[in-house]
């Protein structure tokens, strides 16, 4: 399997910087991510309309660029978890994660036998027609795979020490607004009580090897976690930093022109 330069990274204490894709699925979006300088992207299947055909197609074009390509699943299920890893992605961001059950069924499905219960399905998207024999391939997949766990309720905080213990797991990543609605303080990120449960988070994520996340969507609010501790680290969408661009833009050009009647104007 592809070398997995964004988790290499995040092994040797790194931080890597990410965006999410929801609506600009075309092969383009990747060279454009890594001329940015970003190390990596999640597509969002959770909230958002990309198919098992477009996840292979960027997947392609991610170990061509050398990009790592994540899939947010809709739902912590198997076997949408499997069909994600067979198509290439290269991790999972598995959304809603509240228990030590829930963690480990996901790194279950993740991770072939020994180590989890994934089904063999390897095919040349996977090990570009270039096949070393099942063992190889499997223990590649296992040691490449990224398995990124989102930390969005009060449940999972206070279950959290214990989710990172779970061998296999390599990063959170906290949703902002699902954790504040769920502690009672929505889209108040000024609160303590968000704070305190970031912490948390990143205390147990030191404690345990695995590299505390979130998703935030503007540097503002990203450099504020990162100097809490995150450093796997997601800003905005495609649509989002676009729209951002666009308004600065037109925040910096003027347009406006007196319109005068009279004198061949119309």
């Amino acid at each position: 399997m592809h070398k997995n330069r964004a988790k290499s990274i995040l092994k040797q204490g790194g931080t890597i910087l990410g965006t999410s894709v929801t609506d600009y699925i075309a092969t383009e979006v990747v060279p454009t991510i890594k001329a940015a300088g970003l190390d990596f992207f999640f597509l969002d299947t959770e909230h958002a309309t990309a198919n098992y055909r477009e996840i292979q197609n960027l997947a392609r074009a991610a170990k061509a660029m050398d990009v790592t390509l994540i899939v947010r699943v809709t739902q912590t299920e198997g076997h949408l978890i499997s069909r994600a890893l067979d198509c290439g992605a290269m991790g999972i961001v598995a959304p809603r994660v509240h228990s030590v059950e829930q963690a480990q069924s996901v790194v279950d499905n993740m991770k072939f036998p020994p180590m989890g219960i994934r089904g063999y399905g390897l095919r040349s998207i996977i090990h570009d027609y270039d096949f070393q024999g099942a063992e190889v391939e499997m223990q590649s997949s296992n040691d490449e795979t990224m398995v990124v766990l989102q930390m969005e309720s009060k449940q999972c905080v206070e279950a959290i020490y214990d989710i990172t213990a779970i061998p296999g797991v390599d990063a959170t990543m906290v949703g902002p607004f699902d954790l504040s609605v769920s502690l009672g303080i929505p889209g108040d990120f000024e609160n303590p009580i968000f704070w305190d449960a970031f912490d948390r988070m990143v205390d147990a994520c030191t404690q345990n090897g695995v590299a505390p996340g979130v998703h935030m969507g503007n540097t503002t609010m990203l450099k504020r976690a990162q100097e809490h501790g995150a450093r796997y680290l997601v800003v905005g969408s495609d649509l989002s930093m676009m729209m951002k661009g666009w308004k600065e833009a037109r925040a910096d050009i003027s347009t406006e022109t007196e319109v005068q009647t009279g004198q061949g104007y119309i």
